[in-house]
Protein backbone atom coordinates (compact mmCIF):
# COMPACT_ATOMS: atom_id res chain seq x y z
CA UNK A 1 0.00 0.00 0.00
CA UNK A 2 2.78 2.41 0.99
CA UNK A 3 4.85 1.75 -2.18
CA UNK A 4 1.73 2.30 -4.30
CA UNK A 5 1.02 5.57 -2.52
CA UNK A 6 4.59 6.63 -3.11
CA UNK A 7 4.27 5.85 -6.82
CA UNK A 8 1.06 7.87 -7.07
CA UNK A 9 2.67 10.84 -5.33
CA UNK A 10 5.67 10.63 -7.64
CA UNK A 11 3.41 10.49 -10.71
CA UNK A 12 1.41 13.48 -9.44
CA UNK A 13 4.58 15.50 -8.90
CA UNK A 14 5.87 14.56 -12.35
CA UNK A 15 2.55 15.50 -14.01
CA UNK A 16 2.45 18.81 -12.15
CA UNK A 17 6.02 19.58 -13.23
CA UNK A 18 5.18 18.69 -16.84
CA UNK A 19 2.08 20.92 -16.79
CA UNK A 20 4.03 23.87 -15.36
CA UNK A 21 6.69 23.45 -18.03
CA UNK A 22 4.03 23.26 -20.77
CA UNK A 23 2.46 26.49 -19.48
CA UNK A 24 5.81 28.29 -19.55
CA UNK A 25 6.46 27.03 -23.07
CA UNK A 26 3.01 28.10 -24.28
CA UNK A 27 3.46 31.61 -22.90
CA UNK A 28 6.93 31.81 -24.45
CA UNK A 29 5.62 30.70 -27.85
CA UNK A 30 2.62 33.06 -27.75
CA UNK A 31 3.60 36.03 -25.56
CA UNK A 32 1.33 39.02 -24.89
CA UNK A 33 1.28 41.46 -27.81
CA UNK A 34 -0.33 44.50 -26.22
CA UNK A 35 -0.50 46.74 -23.17
CA UNK A 36 -1.98 46.44 -19.69
CA UNK A 37 -4.44 48.57 -17.77
CA UNK A 38 -5.19 47.95 -14.10
CA UNK A 39 -8.66 48.63 -12.70
CA UNK A 40 -10.14 47.52 -9.37
CA UNK A 41 -6.96 45.54 -8.74
CA UNK A 42 -7.40 43.56 -11.97
CA UNK A 43 -4.84 43.80 -14.75
CA UNK A 44 -6.38 43.59 -18.24
CA UNK A 45 -4.38 42.93 -21.40
CA UNK A 46 -5.38 44.75 -24.58
CA UNK A 47 -4.20 45.65 -28.07
CA UNK A 48 -4.58 49.21 -29.33
CA UNK A 49 -4.19 50.40 -32.93
CA UNK A 50 -5.50 53.22 -35.11
CA UNK A 51 -7.36 56.46 -34.42
CA UNK A 52 -10.78 58.13 -34.75
CA UNK A 53 -13.97 56.36 -33.50
CA UNK A 54 -13.17 53.71 -30.88
CA UNK A 55 -14.05 50.08 -31.63
CA UNK A 56 -13.72 47.50 -28.84
CA UNK A 57 -13.39 43.82 -29.77
CA UNK A 58 -14.49 41.19 -27.25
CA UNK A 59 -13.80 37.49 -27.76
CA UNK A 60 -15.60 34.23 -27.08
CA UNK A 61 -15.31 31.58 -24.37
CA UNK A 62 -12.72 30.21 -24.24
CA UNK A 63 -10.76 32.73 -26.25
CA UNK A 64 -8.42 35.70 -26.40
CA UNK A 65 -7.65 38.67 -28.63
CA UNK A 66 -6.51 36.04 -31.14
CA UNK A 67 -10.15 35.27 -31.91
CA UNK A 68 -9.75 38.17 -34.32
CA UNK A 69 -7.02 37.54 -36.95
CA UNK A 70 -4.13 40.07 -36.98
CA UNK A 71 -4.98 41.14 -40.52
CA UNK A 72 -8.56 41.88 -39.44
CA UNK A 73 -7.31 43.99 -36.55
CA UNK A 74 -5.02 45.89 -38.92
CA UNK A 75 -7.84 46.53 -41.40
CA UNK A 76 -10.21 47.80 -38.72
CA UNK A 77 -7.44 50.03 -37.35
CA UNK A 78 -7.15 51.74 -40.75
CA UNK A 79 -10.50 53.45 -40.13
CA UNK A 80 -11.05 53.24 -36.38
CA UNK A 81 -9.20 53.32 -33.08
CA UNK A 82 -9.25 49.63 -32.25
CA UNK A 83 -9.05 48.07 -28.79
CA UNK A 84 -9.07 44.28 -28.44
CA UNK A 85 -9.27 42.97 -24.87
CA UNK A 86 -8.47 39.65 -23.28
CA UNK A 87 -11.45 39.03 -21.01
CA UNK A 88 -10.74 38.40 -17.29
CA UNK A 89 -8.96 35.07 -16.84
CA UNK A 90 -8.46 34.59 -20.57
CA UNK A 91 -5.32 35.27 -22.58
CA UNK A 92 -3.15 37.48 -20.39
CA UNK A 93 -5.80 39.23 -18.28
CA UNK A 94 -6.17 38.63 -14.55
CA UNK A 95 -9.29 37.04 -13.10
CA UNK A 96 -11.15 38.72 -10.20
CA UNK A 97 -12.86 36.67 -7.50
CA UNK A 98 -16.26 37.52 -9.00
CA UNK A 99 -16.48 37.75 -12.79
CA UNK A 100 -20.12 37.66 -13.89
CA UNK A 101 -20.95 39.28 -17.25
CA UNK A 102 -22.09 42.43 -15.40
CA UNK A 103 -18.87 42.60 -13.38
CA UNK A 104 -16.87 42.17 -16.59
CA UNK A 105 -18.87 44.97 -18.22
CA UNK A 106 -18.06 47.18 -15.23
CA UNK A 107 -14.36 46.31 -15.48
CA UNK A 108 -14.40 47.06 -19.20
CA UNK A 109 -16.03 50.42 -18.61
CA UNK A 110 -13.48 51.31 -15.93
CA UNK A 111 -10.65 50.27 -18.24
CA UNK A 112 -11.98 52.38 -21.11
CA UNK A 113 -12.42 55.37 -18.81
CA UNK A 114 -8.86 55.00 -17.55
CA UNK A 115 -7.53 54.77 -21.10
CA UNK A 116 -9.65 57.77 -22.09
CA UNK A 117 -12.14 56.14 -24.45
CA UNK A 118 -15.67 57.52 -24.80
CA UNK A 119 -18.69 55.95 -26.51
CA UNK A 120 -17.07 53.00 -28.27
CA UNK A 121 -18.63 50.61 -30.76
CA UNK A 122 -18.68 47.27 -28.95
CA UNK A 123 -18.05 44.18 -31.09
CA UNK A 124 -18.92 41.05 -29.13
CA UNK A 125 -18.40 37.48 -30.31
CA UNK A 126 -20.40 34.57 -28.87
CA UNK A 127 -20.21 34.53 -25.03
CA UNK A 128 -19.10 38.16 -24.81
CA UNK A 129 -22.47 39.24 -26.24
CA UNK A 130 -23.58 39.14 -22.60
CA UNK A 131 -20.94 41.74 -21.72
CA UNK A 132 -21.95 44.04 -24.57
CA UNK A 133 -25.65 43.74 -23.70
CA UNK A 134 -24.94 44.36 -20.00
CA UNK A 135 -22.82 47.38 -20.93
CA UNK A 136 -25.55 48.87 -23.14
CA UNK A 137 -28.21 48.36 -20.49
CA UNK A 138 -26.16 49.72 -17.59
CA UNK A 139 -24.40 52.55 -19.45
CA UNK A 140 -26.77 53.46 -22.31
CA UNK A 141 -25.21 56.88 -22.89
CA UNK A 142 -21.67 55.51 -23.01
CA UNK A 143 -21.84 53.24 -26.05
CA UNK A 144 -22.17 54.29 -29.71
CA UNK A 145 -23.41 50.98 -31.07
CA UNK A 146 -23.16 47.21 -30.80
CA UNK A 147 -22.14 44.47 -33.21
CA UNK A 148 -23.15 41.01 -31.97
CA UNK A 149 -21.47 38.11 -33.77
CA UNK A 150 -22.84 34.57 -33.27
CA UNK A 151 -24.63 35.99 -30.26
CA UNK A 152 -25.72 34.19 -27.13
CA UNK A 153 -28.53 36.35 -25.79
CA UNK A 154 -31.17 33.97 -24.46
CA UNK A 155 -30.32 30.29 -24.38
CA UNK A 156 -27.00 28.73 -23.42
CA UNK A 157 -25.97 25.47 -25.05
CA UNK A 158 -22.27 25.37 -24.32
CA UNK A 159 -20.01 22.32 -24.58
CA UNK A 160 -18.49 23.16 -21.19
CA UNK A 161 -21.81 23.30 -19.32
CA UNK A 162 -21.64 19.75 -17.87
CA UNK A 163 -18.35 20.65 -16.17
CA UNK A 164 -19.27 24.23 -15.29
CA UNK A 165 -20.64 23.37 -11.86
CA UNK A 166 -17.11 22.36 -10.84
CA UNK A 167 -15.66 25.72 -11.92
CA UNK A 168 -14.57 26.84 -8.46
CA UNK A 169 -13.80 23.39 -7.09
CA UNK A 170 -10.46 22.88 -5.34
CA UNK A 171 -10.48 19.32 -6.66
CA UNK A 172 -10.73 20.60 -10.23
CA UNK A 173 -7.87 23.03 -9.61
CA UNK A 174 -5.77 20.11 -8.36
CA UNK A 175 -6.71 17.81 -11.24
CA UNK A 176 -5.95 20.43 -13.88
CA UNK A 177 -2.36 20.49 -12.65
CA UNK A 178 -2.14 16.74 -13.26
CA UNK A 179 -3.84 16.45 -16.65
CA UNK A 180 -1.33 16.86 -19.50
CA UNK A 181 -2.17 19.95 -21.61
CA UNK A 182 -1.78 17.81 -24.74
CA UNK A 183 -4.76 15.71 -23.67
CA UNK A 184 -6.85 18.83 -23.05
CA UNK A 185 -5.69 20.06 -26.45
CA UNK A 186 -7.18 17.05 -28.21
CA UNK A 187 -10.53 17.68 -26.53
CA UNK A 188 -10.27 21.36 -27.41
CA UNK A 189 -9.67 20.53 -31.08
CA UNK A 190 -13.05 18.76 -31.28
CA UNK A 191 -14.65 21.80 -29.62
CA UNK A 192 -13.02 24.18 -32.12
CA UNK A 193 -13.77 22.00 -35.12
CA UNK A 194 -17.49 22.09 -34.34
CA UNK A 195 -17.41 25.87 -34.05
CA UNK A 196 -15.75 26.28 -37.44
CA UNK A 197 -17.97 23.89 -39.41
CA UNK A 198 -18.60 23.78 -42.34
CA UNK A 199 -15.07 25.19 -42.63
CA UNK A 200 -11.84 24.06 -40.92
CA UNK A 201 -9.92 25.86 -38.17
CA UNK A 202 -7.02 28.08 -39.18
CA UNK A 203 -3.77 26.28 -38.34
CA UNK A 204 -2.07 29.24 -36.64
CA UNK A 205 -5.18 30.03 -34.62
CA UNK A 206 -5.48 26.38 -33.60
CA UNK A 207 -1.87 26.28 -32.37
CA UNK A 208 -2.34 29.39 -30.24
CA UNK A 209 -5.65 28.13 -28.87
CA UNK A 210 -4.28 24.72 -27.94
CA UNK A 211 -1.32 26.36 -26.22
CA UNK A 212 -3.05 29.11 -24.24
CA UNK A 213 -6.57 27.80 -23.70
CA UNK A 214 -5.31 24.59 -22.06
CA UNK A 215 -3.68 26.43 -19.15
CA UNK A 216 -5.47 25.61 -15.87
CA UNK A 217 -6.27 29.28 -15.12
CA UNK A 218 -8.02 29.71 -18.47
CA UNK A 219 -9.92 26.42 -18.21
CA UNK A 220 -11.28 27.51 -14.83
CA UNK A 221 -12.21 30.93 -16.22
CA UNK A 222 -14.03 29.27 -19.13
CA UNK A 223 -15.98 26.98 -16.84
CA UNK A 224 -16.92 29.81 -14.49
CA UNK A 225 -18.02 32.00 -17.42
CA UNK A 226 -20.18 29.14 -18.70
CA UNK A 227 -21.69 28.68 -15.26
CA UNK A 228 -22.54 32.38 -14.87
CA UNK A 229 -23.98 33.01 -18.31
CA UNK A 230 -27.56 31.69 -18.21
CA UNK A 231 -28.54 33.50 -15.01
CA UNK A 232 -27.12 36.75 -16.42
CA UNK A 233 -29.10 36.37 -19.65
CA UNK A 234 -32.28 35.54 -17.75
CA UNK A 235 -31.89 38.76 -15.78
CA UNK A 236 -31.16 40.94 -18.81
CA UNK A 237 -33.55 39.57 -21.43
CA UNK A 238 -36.53 41.34 -19.87
CA UNK A 239 -34.83 44.67 -20.63
CA UNK A 240 -33.43 44.18 -24.13
CA UNK A 241 -36.10 46.44 -25.61
CA UNK A 242 -34.54 49.33 -23.65
CA UNK A 243 -31.46 49.25 -25.89
CA UNK A 244 -31.73 52.16 -28.32
CA UNK A 245 -28.23 52.41 -29.79
CA UNK A 246 -27.60 51.00 -33.30
CA UNK A 247 -27.30 47.21 -33.26
CA UNK A 248 -26.09 44.85 -35.98
CA UNK A 249 -26.46 41.10 -35.44
CA UNK A 250 -24.28 38.80 -37.57
CA UNK A 251 -24.98 35.07 -37.64
CA UNK A 252 -24.12 32.05 -39.78
CA UNK A 253 -26.90 29.94 -41.25
CA UNK A 254 -24.96 26.76 -40.37
CA UNK A 255 -24.11 27.53 -36.74
CA UNK A 256 -24.45 24.20 -34.93
CA UNK A 257 -22.72 25.56 -31.85
CA UNK A 258 -25.24 28.21 -30.78
CA UNK A 259 -28.87 28.20 -31.92
CA UNK A 260 -29.48 31.22 -34.17
CA UNK A 261 -33.23 30.73 -33.79
CA UNK A 262 -33.08 30.85 -29.99
CA UNK A 263 -30.63 33.74 -29.84
CA UNK A 264 -29.87 36.00 -32.83
CA UNK A 265 -33.29 35.74 -34.50
CA UNK A 266 -35.10 36.13 -31.21
CA UNK A 267 -33.04 39.17 -30.27
CA UNK A 268 -33.76 40.76 -33.65
CA UNK A 269 -37.48 40.32 -33.01
CA UNK A 270 -37.07 42.12 -29.67
CA UNK A 271 -34.94 44.94 -31.10
CA UNK A 272 -36.96 46.24 -34.02
CA UNK A 273 -34.25 48.73 -35.00
CA UNK A 274 -31.50 46.09 -35.16
CA UNK A 275 -30.15 44.87 -38.48
CA UNK A 276 -29.78 41.11 -38.90
CA UNK A 277 -27.16 39.76 -41.31
CA UNK A 278 -27.34 36.04 -42.09
CA UNK A 279 -24.21 34.57 -43.70
CA UNK A 280 -24.69 31.54 -46.00
CA UNK A 281 -22.64 28.35 -45.49
CA UNK A 282 -21.15 29.80 -42.31
CA UNK A 283 -20.82 28.35 -38.83
CA UNK A 284 -20.11 29.86 -35.43
CA UNK A 285 -16.52 31.11 -35.73
CA UNK A 286 -17.35 34.12 -37.92
CA UNK A 287 -14.40 36.34 -36.83
CA UNK A 288 -12.08 33.67 -38.21
CA UNK A 289 -14.02 32.40 -41.22
CA UNK A 290 -15.83 35.57 -42.36
CA UNK A 291 -13.81 38.52 -41.01
CA UNK A 292 -15.07 40.83 -43.75
CA UNK A 293 -18.60 40.38 -42.41
CA UNK A 294 -17.45 41.69 -39.04
CA UNK A 295 -15.80 44.69 -40.69
CA UNK A 296 -18.93 45.37 -42.75
CA UNK A 297 -21.06 45.31 -39.60
CA UNK A 298 -18.74 47.78 -37.87
CA UNK A 299 -18.97 50.07 -40.90
CA UNK A 300 -22.77 49.97 -40.78
CA UNK A 301 -22.62 51.29 -37.21
CA UNK A 302 -19.92 53.80 -38.18
CA UNK A 303 -22.02 55.24 -41.00
CA UNK A 304 -25.01 55.53 -38.66
CA UNK A 305 -22.87 57.46 -36.18
CA UNK A 306 -21.65 59.79 -38.94
CA UNK A 307 -25.25 60.34 -40.08
CA UNK A 308 -26.39 61.15 -36.56
CA UNK A 309 -23.50 63.58 -36.07
CA UNK A 310 -24.33 65.30 -39.36
CA UNK A 311 -27.97 65.70 -38.35
CA UNK A 312 -26.91 67.23 -35.04
CA UNK A 313 -24.79 69.78 -36.85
Amino acid sequence: MIPLLGILIAVAIACSFYTDRAIRQAEADFPPQGKYVKVAGVRLHYICKGSEQAVVLLHGNPGSVQDYPPETIDRIAQEYCLYAFDLPGHGYSDRPAIATPLVQAQLLRSALQKIGIEKPILVAYSWSSAIALAYALRYPDEVAGIVLVSAIAYKVNHALLPLAKFAQSSLLEFLLKLIPPNLVGYILFAHLKKGFLPKSPNVDYLKAAQALWTRPIQIQASLEDSKNLQSALDEMKKRYSEIEVPVVIVVGDSDNFVSAKDNSYRLRDRLSHAQLIILPDTGHAIPQTQPQAVINAINIIGKQIDKNNTNLN
